[in-house]
């Protein structure tokens, strides 16, 4: 199932309102023909920063692509020298610390006759993406014997912290937390441990003070027995550990990013793994996961908890964050499986701030069986839609180089208003008229439904789908039959689609929002 590719990357908005806007297409930051990635997605008043790099047989370069509300290309630049790797950190990367700067946190790898030498960075840059100055955090001096890695920066009034990975020479990486002044001047720095694998991957401020992170712990115990699991971390002002939890399972999940939630509290999202596929006395197997939601407060008391769809083959949920609403979306990549080759794509779902599904729908740019179409981030735009982007590695008949990818979508998903489909984009298209009637919607316990269809002496048939494309319910009326009433009171909490058909035509399609009861 593993396959080798050189893809290297891992992990004050204007109020005006636009026509929403619809773009999918694929960069370079530099050079066509290089390997270049995006991770970060950034919203300026005119227009969207991208960021990510690029790299061919030589030292990888951080790079920042800007377009306009539109998706045309402003500008790209790109940081680098003649030896150093420069990568930039997980989504969540690009923060605004005040009117005139923007910081962005990574790593820079140096070599080094006893070690590699790998420090935390932070740029400060100025709102054309010049670098003001940049701070290096990590060993100075030889004998390099501890590597520092970045992943997630968030600014916190006049403060900034950061978290990632800080691995001494021959012993597991420990998660990290450091905080700064807004200058990026070291306050303290923090480190925790439970003896195995650690690392922080994204990270909050607290309404209490104090900090938590969101990131991974692994064993390297040999396979069967090889396990990877979620974690949180909770800590005070002063970054003291008041608590370490483990979410996951005995199988291998993926790793966990974290938002914070405007009552409070923090939202924990994963791929939780249910099952392995394959694997044997020295291999690891394939895992399926299923994206999970965790609703958590300060004390480290799980509020919900909540699963999505079917379980997935290596789904992974890479990027979480709270929209202006309290509403949540989130981005990550799964696998779609065919009798010879396996495809990744990426997907975006949207909840409510109680975890209710509002939307899921899984996209592509690369249409081959073997393309990889993986999304990093996304954001909630000026237009009420949202953008995406991630990497993009084509395989025949598609072609090109590995390149960067941005998605512009609507409110709801879609990817222009004719094309916007049900869940894996097998189904009903979402057009609605007025051959339908539901009341009451939002509905607790039951629906009416009325139809003005003329010329049913054919069977009409009522399918309700779920966000994810799979039909809950199924109602076939007599010929003539124009009203009925349907019971969705078990129906889980969320957005679903009442699809009307009549043979193999579909007369409408409406949403219907299934409210607590």
């Amino acid at each position: 199932m593993k396959k080798t590719v050189f893809i290297f990357f891992l992990f004050s908005v204007n109020t005006f309102v636009y026509p929403q806007q619809y773009f999918n297409f694929r960069f370079d930051f530099g050079q066509s023909g290089w390997w270049d990635g995006a991770t970060n997605v950034f919203q300026l008043p005119d227009g969207y920063i991208i960021g990510g790099g690029n790299a061919y047989y030589s030292p990888s370069r951080l790079g920042f692509y800007k377009i306009d509300i539109e998706g045309n290309r402003i500008f790209s630049k790109v940081y680098s020298d003649t030896v150093d790797e420069y990568y930039l950190g997980n989504p969540g990367s690009i923060v605004r610390l005040n009117d005139s700067v923007i910081v962005a946190s990574g790593s820079r790898n140096s070599p080094d006759t006893n070690w590699l030498h790998q420090e935390g960075l932070i740029y400060f840059l100025n709102n054309n993406f010049d670098t003001l100055y940049t701070k290096y955090f990590g060993e100075k001096i030889s004998p390099v014997d501890t590597s520092y890695i970045f992943r997630q920066i968030k600014s916190n009034r006049e403060t900034l912290v950061v978290t990632g990975g800080k691995n001494p020479k021959g012993l597991p990486t420990r998660a990290l937390l450091i905080k700064t002044d807004q200058a990026g001047n070291e306050f303290w720095e923090k480190v925790y441990w439970d003896g195995m694998y650690d690392e922080g991957l994204s990270v909050i401020c607290t309404n209490d003070g104090g900090y938590a992170i969101g990131g991974y712990t692994f064993d390297f115990l040999p396979p069967p027995n090889l396990t990877g699991d979620p974690i949180v971390i909770k800590t005070d002002s002063v970054g003291n550990q008041q608590w370490f939890k483990n979410y996951g399972t005995p199988y291998i999940d993926s790793h966990g990013m974290i938002c914070s939630t405007q009552d409070g509290n923090m939202v924990l999202g994963f791929g939780y793994c249910d099952s392995m596929s394959g694997g044997g006395p020295s291999t690891e197997g394939n895992p399926f996961r299923k994206i999970t939601f965790i609703k958590i407060d300060n004390s480290g008391n799980t509020i919900w908890n909540k699963k999505y769809g079917k379980s997935e083959g290596e789904l992974e949920l890479v990027n979480i964050r709270e929209n202006s609403d309290g509403t949540i979306i989130s981005t990550g990549i799964t696998t779609k499986f065919f009798p010879t080759a396996y495809k990744y794509v990426g997907w975006i779902l949207k909840t409510t701030s109680d975890g209710d599904s509002l939307w899921y729908r899984q996209y592509d740019i690369c249409k081959g069986e073997s393309t990889w179409n993986w999304l990093y981030d996304v954001i909630e735009t000026s237009d009420k839609g949202y953008i995406a982007c991630g990497v993009v590695y084509p395989q025949e008949p598609d072609t090109g180089s590995q390149d960067g990818w941005v998605l512009k979508v609507d409110s709801i998903g879609c990817e222009n208003p004719e094309d916007c489909w049900v869940g894996m984009k097998d189904e009903a298209p979402l057009p609605a008229n007025d051959e339908i009637e539901i009341y009451p919607n939002p509905v607790a316990e039951d629906i009416s439904v009325k139809l003005r269809i003329t010329g049913n002496e054919m069977r009409i048939s009522i399918r309700l789908y779920d966000m994810f494309g799979r039909m809950v319910k199924m109602v076939e009326l007599s010929p003539g039959q124009t009203e009925f009433r349907m019971d969705v009171s078990q129906l889980p909490h969320g957005m679903y689609y009442v699809v009307v058909s009549q043979g193999d035509k579909i007369h409408t399609c409406r949403k219907l929002i299934k409210q607590r009861m």
